[in-house]
């Protein structure tokens, strides 16, 4: 490729990058030196994307770390990020959300008025005081000019003053003096949003070890409809009517109000929105990724109400028989600690697992981390030792069981079952000591 044909290509791709820029609507400013580019925030946050013209590699940096995007046809792409302009969307997005100084609007053009330009001309002494008077009367003829049009002078702060003064407007907000209860629920009324018994329910279950603030807003906007406060460790619901929704979190420690969350948090933009449909209830759970209040990641999930699950008949030497499930599974009632468990039968799994939700309930201790191998990959779970469990009206001792931190759903395996006689008559599962 020859140089003007770098250079044009440098020229696209910024040229596209200040069309994104603009069409968020917000005060970002576009600094360019060469094949660099810098996008400065409002709060002093900055992404920068360098353009290697030899290779026509992108790098792209934010305040999470850089990734290298290789040029594919017309796109760039990353084997971690995807495409170049996806992830420079979701950057902005997330950056802009981050903070409220980030989402005012470009400020509109000013009228600059026409300078006076003074000229002064080094003259022997005999002319010193009349250049004086020329120069003081050029002067008040231009303070008369800007006097009459009404244009006031603007004064140029450094960019720290500004900063300054943002902070300022921001301590100026008033912070409310209780921490909001579990499922507190505040709608904006600038949204339009109305609430009530028959929108779709949408669960929020919070497995994160720090409170959340969950924000919806109406699609491509970073204006919330509806915010809803969801606690460490517990679960809330809320109806809402169906339709598309942008996702936020705000994360932090210090609370503030229901619509910026924690004063000294963050807030983080959902890459995907969320689709509400009709008699589809929704569920999103918050589970930690770390140890910091922004260190989590959403697992959505969409749903039908559950069917009451078949009751067990007992003969009198403790056997049961199980019909199956609608959905084609097998479950078994049983205890753990004295904490009741519903069983489902999973024939293909070596070790019985529990959620992490009753091993936390029924007490389970020292428990040995372990890596799993899952049909989703590799997840980090433990290993422990119950003293005792019940399957039924049966009693068994030191039983092994795996406690898996992203499971929702109690899985019968194999080292249990080995001490039943275990048999089946087409739609009904017979379990019987051996």
């Amino acid at each position: 490729m020859t140089e003007s044909a770098n250079d044009a290509a440098g020229d696209a791709l910024f040229a596209r990058i200040r069309q994104m820029v603009m069409t968020r609507g917000v005060d970002i400013r576009l600094q360019q030196e060469a094949a660099t580019l810098k996008l400065l925030f409002a709060d002093g946050q900055r992404i920068l994307i360098n353009l290697d013209q030899q290779s026509r590699h992108v790098w792209l940096a934010a305040a999470d770390g850089g990734s290298e995007f290789l040029p594919q046809g017309a796109s760039w792409q990353s084997a971690q990020h995807g495409e170049l302009f996806a992830r420079l969307g979701t950057l902005l997005d997330q950056t802009i959300a981050s903070n409220p100084r980030n989402s005012r609007t470009t400020p509109p053009p000013t009228q600059e008025a026409t300078p006076v330009i003074i000229r002064h001309v080094q003259s022997g002494g005999g002319h010193g005081l009349r250049n004086t008077m020329i120069i003081i009367l050029l002067c008040t003829v231009a303070y008369l000019l800007l006097q009459r049009s009404g244009h006031t002078p603007r004064i140029e702060q450094p960019e720290a003053a500004q900063a300054n003064s943002a902070t300022l407007a921001d301590s100026r907000r008033q912070c409310e003096s209780s921490f909001p209860n579990n499922g507190n629920t505040t709608v904006f009324p600038e949204s339009g949003l109305q609430l009530g018994s028959t929108g779709t329910e949408l669960t929020l279950k919070n497995d994160h070890a720090h409170p959340l603030l969950v924000i919806l807003t109406a699609p491509r906007s970073l204006i919330p409809s509806v915010s809803v406060m969801v606690h460490a460790r517990q679960q809330t619901s809320v109806r809402i009517p169906p339709g598309q929704y942008d996702l936020m979190f705000a994360a932090g420690s210090n609370w503030c109000d229901a619509r910026y969350g924690f004063s000294d948090g963050r807030m983080l933009k959902f890459d995907n929105s969320l689709s509400v449909q009709h008699d589809a209830p929704m569920r999103i759970a918050m589970q930690s990724s770390g140890a910091g209040p922004e260190d989590f990641r959403a697992l959505i999930s969409t749903f039908v109400p559950a069917t009451p699950l078949p009751t067990p008949s007992f003969s009198g030497d403790g056997s049961m028989a199980v019909k199956r499930h609608s959905n084609g599974h097998f479950y078994l009632p049983g205890s753990i600690a004295g904490v009741p468990v519903t069983f489902m039968l999973d024939t293909g799994a070596s070790v019985t697992s529990i959620t992490s939700a009753i091993a936390r309930e029924a007490g389970v201790h020292n428990c040995k981390e372990i890596q799993f191998q899952t049909a989703n990959g590799n997840t980090t779970g433990c290993i422990a030792l119950l003293p005792q469990m019940t399957l039924g009206n049966f009693t068994l001792k030191n039983i092994t069981v795996a406690v898996m931190p992203n499971m929702e759903t109690n899985l019968l395996g194999a080292n249990v079952l080995r001490n039943f006689h275990v048999g089946q008559d087409e739609d009904t599962l017979l379990i019987g000591r051996n």
